[in-house]
C-alpha cells in the first residue's frame, strides 16, 4: 500500500489586522518531501502519528508537504494558491509511480482564505480532483474547526482532536492511519452525520479536562465505543471568525449506517445544547488578579492573559497586564512572550548587561493596550529556539527568532522580566522559559499569553491559575465584536432562542 501524507493548517481570525502570508508558513515550519520525514519522524506531531501508523500497518509513505502558520488574519491568495498547488503537484507526480491507496492530511478546520471562507474545502476540492474518486482521504482537524458540510463530504473520515490543550495530534493521526487500513483492507464504508449547534463556546470553557467539556468528551467516547461507530468528533469551534459556519459541530462516522450516525450526532448535540450556559466565561479583572497573585503565600501563580493569545491570532504585544504589574510593584514575575521585534533589535544593539529606554509593545493594533515607556536591562540574548519536552508536540523544534530577556523597572522596587521575542508563539512548554535561563518554578508570578494551551505545561507547577480579563482579539467578550456573516440566531447573542438538533 502506498499512502500520501501531508497537510496545510491555519486558524484564521477574521478580526485580526495582519494577514497570513506565505512567509508566515515558512517561518513557522514548512517541510516538504523527504525533509518532512526527517524532521518529524519520532515526534508527537500529527505527521509523526501518520508515519508511525504507516509503519505499523506496513504502508509505503509518500511525503508531500506540511505547512502551518501562527494564527492571524485570513490566509492570502498567494499563500493559499501556492501551498495548494505544491500539495496537489506532489499528489499527481506520486501517481506516476503507481496508484495511491489513500491520503492522510493534517488540516485545521478554521482556515479562512482570501479566496474562500472555507479554506479546508478549497484545499480538498483540489486534492479530490487530483485523485481517482474512490481514493480514501482521511483528515485530522483541530477541535477549534468551524466545519462545513462540504468539507465533511469531501473526505472519507474527519477526525478531530479530543483534547484541549491539544496533547493528542499524534494519537488522532495514528488513529487516522488505522482507520485508513480498515477502509482499504477491511472494507469499511464510512458514513458521516453532521450536526451544527448554534452556540459560541467560550474558549476557556473548551478546556477538555474540566466541565463542561469533560463530560462532553466522556459521552463522545461512550458513543465511539458502540458497535459500528468509527469516530466521534466534537468541535466547539473558533468563535473569532466572522463566517457562516462558526459554531459548535458534531461529526459522527459509522461503518455504512447513516441512521446510526445521525441519531448519535443528535444525542451528543442535544446534550451540549442543554449545557450551553456553562460555556460562558467570566474572567478576573486585571488589578484584582495581580494583587491576588502578589499576596499569595507561595508561587508560582499563573496569570493567563487570555485577551492577547497569539494562538488565536493576536499580536502578543498587549501591555494592559504588564502595565498593572509594573504599577503595582510586582516582583519575581516573568511574562512570556512580549512579541516586539523592534525592541529585540534595540536590546541586541545595547548588548547584555546594558540598560536602555524604549517603548515596549502595543505596536500592531489598538485592541491590546498602548506602548509602554519602560527602562529595560538586557539580561540575556538568545536565538529563541528550543525543543518541546512537555505533552504538546514533544520533540518538535520551536523558534521565536532572536529573543531578548529584559528586566523592566516597576514602581515601589518592583521589576518584571519580559521574554521579548521576534515572532509570536504562545507558551505551551516550560522550555520556552528554561531555554532563556529562567526557571519557572522559582517565580512568584508567571504571565502567559495564552487561552488554554499553557495548561498542559504550567498546571503541574502552578499553585493557582487565574484567567485575567484583559482586552484583545481573543477576549471572551465576543459581544464586543461586530459580526456580519455569522449565522443567526445563535447563543449567547440570542439568549432566548429555542433549538432542536
Amino acid at each position: 500500500m502506498r499512502v500520501a501524507i501531508g497537510g496545510i493548517a491555519h486558524e484564521s481570525s477574521t478580526f485580526a489586522t495582519v494577514p497570513t502570508t506565505l512567509d508566515d508558513f515558512v517561518q513557522r515550519g514548512y517541510h516538504e518531501d523527504a525533509a518532512m520525514i526527517e524532521e518529524l519522524s519520532g515526534t508527537k506531531s500529527g505527521i509523526g502519528g501518520f508515519i508511525d501508523a504507516a509503519t505499523t500497518m506496513g504502508f509505503e509513505v509518500v511525503p508531500t508537504i506540511i505547512a502551518s502558520a501562527q494564527p492571524a488574519g485570513p490566509v492570502t491568495t498567494e499563500a493559499t494558491e501556492t501551498l495548494t498547488r505544491r500539495l496537489v503537484d506532489r499528489l499527481r507526480s506520486a501517481q506516476d509511480d503507481g496508484p495511491l491507496d489513500g491520503v492522510l492530511l493534517a488540516l485545521h478546520g478554521a482556515m479562512v482564505s482570501e479566496l474562500d471562507d472555507d479554506g479546508e474545502s478549497y484545499v480538498l476540492r483540489a486534492v479530490r480532483e487530483a485523485l481517482p474518486p474512490e481514493t480514501p482521504i482521511l483528515v485530522t482537524l483541530d477541535l477549534h474547526g468551524n466545519i462545513t458540510q462540504e468539507m465533511v463530504d469531501l473526505v472519507s473520515i474527519p477526525i478531530a482532536y479530543d483534547e484541549y490543550p491539544h496533547t493528542d495530534p499524534y494519537e488522532r493521526a495514528y488513529e487516522a492511519g488505522l482507520l485508513l487500513a480498515r477502509i482499504v483492507r477491511g472494507g469499511a464504508k464510512p458514513t458521516s452525520a453532521v450536526v451544527k449547534i448554534p452556540t459560541l463556546a467560550g474558549g476557556q470553557r473548551q478546556y477538555s479536562h474540566a466541565e463542561p467539556m469533560l463530560s462532553v468528551k466522556h459521552l463522545a467516547h461512550d458513543i465511539e465505543s458502540e458497535r459500528g461507530v468509527l469516530n466521534v468528533s466534537y468541535l466547539p469551534g473558533f468563535p473569532w471568525a466572522d463566517i457562516e459556519p462558526t459554531n459548535f459541530t458534531i461529526i459522527v462516522t459509522t461503518d455504512d449506517n447513516p441512521q446510526q450516525a445521525a441519531e448519535a450526532a443528535k444525542r451528543l448535540a442535544r446534550y451540549i445544547w442543554e449545557r450551553r450556559a456553562e460555556f460562558v466565561v467570566t474572567p478576573t479583572p486585571v488589578d484584582e488578579a495581580v494583587r491576588h497573585a502578589m499576596a499569595a503565600p507561595d508561587g508560582p501563580i499563573v496569570l493567563a492573559d487570555i485577551g492577547d493569545n497569539p494562538g488565536g491570532g493576536t499580536p502578543a504585544d498587549g501591555t494592559v497586564l504588564l502595565e498593572a504589574l509594573l504599577r503595582l510593584g510586582a516582583t519575581r514575575t516573568v511574562i512570556t512572550p512580549m512579541a516586539d521585534p523592534e525592541v529585540v533589535q534595540q536590546a541586541i544593539a545595547a548588548g547584555e548587561g546594558a540598560s536602555f529606554q524604549t517603548k515596549l509593545g502595543g505596536k500592531v493594533d489598538d485592541f491590546h493596550g498602548a506602548p509602554l515607556d519602560v527602562t529595560a536591562k538586557v539580561i540575556r540574548l538568545t536565538d529563541g529556539t528550543w525543543v518541546n519536552q512537555g505533552l504538546m508536540g514533544t520533540g518538535v523544534r520551536q523558534s521565536v527568532g532572536p529573543t531578548a530577556v529584559l528586566e523592566l523597572t516597576g514602581q515601589n522596587g518592583g521589576s518584571v522580566v519580559a521574554i521579548t521575542t521576534t515572532y509570536r508563539q504562545q507558551p505551551t512548554d516550560l522550555e520556552m522559559l528554561r531555554s532563556q535561563g529562567i526557571e519557572p518554578t522559582e517565580q512568584q508570578i508567571l504571565v502567559v499569553k495564552s487561552s488554554v494551551h499553557y495548561r498542559s505545561a504550567f498546571t503541574p507547577i502552578a499553585k493557582e491559575i487565574i484567567e485575567v480579563d484583559t482586552p484583545g482579539l481573543t477576549s471572551p467578550h465576543i459581544d464586543k465584536l461586530e459580526f456580519h456573516k455569522l449565522q443567526r440566531p445563535i447563543y449567547p447573542f440570542d439568549a432566548d432562542m429555542e433549538w432542536e438538533p
